[in-house]
């Protein structure tokens, strides 16, 4: 059988045996995806270094026809996402984010716009003060990206920073500075939509609206 490969972010990493790793990935051009990474915690795997949260890799893999898991083969690593690790509010906000694409997606069913947006709020949230905004554009391109494209039910105030927050780049979203009150307002909005469509919110919520406040 031939392998496939795939551009993929890291979502999660849990180990299944004394030596090897089962690796969720959201990949531009399979959607999400689980592999085994046989032999990814012995010190000498070649996968060592390669294989963590928020990790931008290349990835061969052989694809189960018994399975929606996944043989890993290889993997290169493209981009580690250092800085996301520098604090705790970077750690918070890009752990949401993964799981909320996590949450929002089912396997193997690509969204290349989704993948987009959430690389480009990774490499956003290592750099962008206003993280918070940063969140919430991701939060609507993601729910554009699903199908659910935000339809307003009122013309209030949350809702017209919000459709500018959703029309502008990722950079212009974390030029956007609000108060907490208008966060407050804003994010109120989006997560009742999201949760109209997930059914449930993110467990990494609660650290969130702690940690990152502006």
């Amino acid at each position: 059988m031939e392998t496939e490969r795939a551009e993929a972010i890291v979502l999660r990493v849990h180990p299944v045996t004394e030596s090897s790793l089962i690796v969720t990935w959201f990949t531009r051009e399979f959607g999400k995806l689980k592999t085994m990474a046989k032999g990814a915690r012995r010190p000498k795997s070649p996968f060592r270094g390669k294989l963590d949260l928020f990790y931008r890799d290349e990835i061969l893999f052989l694809p189960s026809k018994r399975s929606d898991l996944h043989l890993l083969h290889d993997c290169f690593l493209e981009d580690p996402h250092p800085k996301l690790r520098n604090s705790v509010e970077a750690l918070t906000a890009a752990s949401y984010t993964g799981e909320l694409t996590d949450l929002a997606t089912a396997l193997e069913d690509p969204n290349p716009k989704l993948y987009s947006a959430l690389g480009a709020a990774l490499a956003a949230l290592e750099t962008q003060r206003a993280r918070a905004t940063v969140i919430l554009w991701f939060e609507l391109q993601l729910l554009t990206a699903g199908g659910w494209a935000p339809h307003w039910e009122s013309n209030t105030a949350a809702t017209k920073v919000l459709d500018s927050i959703a029309g502008t780049s990722v950079e212009g979203a974390g030029r956007v500075r609000l108060t907490g009150n208008q966060l407050n307002d804003a994010r109120a909005v989006v997560w009742r939509l999201l949760e109209a469509q997930l059914g449930k919110p993110p467990r990494s919520r609660k650290l969130l609206v702690e940690t990152v406040t502006r």
